[in-house]
């Protein structure tokens, strides 16, 4: 069932390199994002895990990443991917969505060398909420690829697990 779920990344991946060559990414129209059953909705720390999208064995070290859904559908994350060094990626930036199969999402990033822009990064992932709504697991298809319809120079697969970000101390 694993190898499964990773090669419908890897058919991800190729699609929405198709969409991204259209110079759009688009969503399917869905429910409002506002009436999830499991809000999505705050700040989430990510720990990512890069695997193998043919068999989804671990590559390298798992890296933390920083993501905040906002009502109405948008995205923003960070992350600390050492993979970039010596490039300098900016903050993801995209649209989230609800359906009956669960919460999807894509985020854009830029990618730059010495001030100017040489990549971009497309990460879509699916996104299960934990049954205490402050914890969730995504798997997701990243492509890294030269702007104005450039072709791919990384294509991956990762597995990630998230912890809501709240507010602790005196209540």
């Amino acid at each position: 069932m694993r190898s499964k779920s990773f090669k419908r990344l890897l058919a991800l991946a190729t699609a929405s390199l198709y969409v991204l060559s259209l110079g759009q990414v688009a969503l399917a129209e869905t429910e409002d994002p506002d009436s999830a059953p499991q809000a999505l909705v705050g700040s989430w720390t990510v720990q990512v895990t890069q695997v193998n999208c043919q068999n989804g064995a671990a590559l390298g070290s798992p890296f933390l990443s920083l993501l905040t859904f906002e009502r109405g559908g948008t995205i923003v994350e960070t992350t600390s991917n050492p993979m970039f060094f010596p490039a300098l990626r900016g903050p993801g930036h995209g649209v989230w969505t609800h359906d009956r199969q669960g919460f999807k999402a894509v985020s854009v990033a830029f990618i730059t060398l010495n001030g100017v822009l040489t990549k971009t990064q497309t990460i879509t992932q699916w996104i299960e909420i934990g049954r205490d709504g402050d914890s969730f697991t995504t798997t997701s298809a990243s492509i890294v690829l030269v702007p104005e319809g450039g072709s791919p120079t990384i294509t991956g697969c990762a597995t990630a697990a998230g912890k809501r970000i709240e507010i602790r101390g005196r209540e």
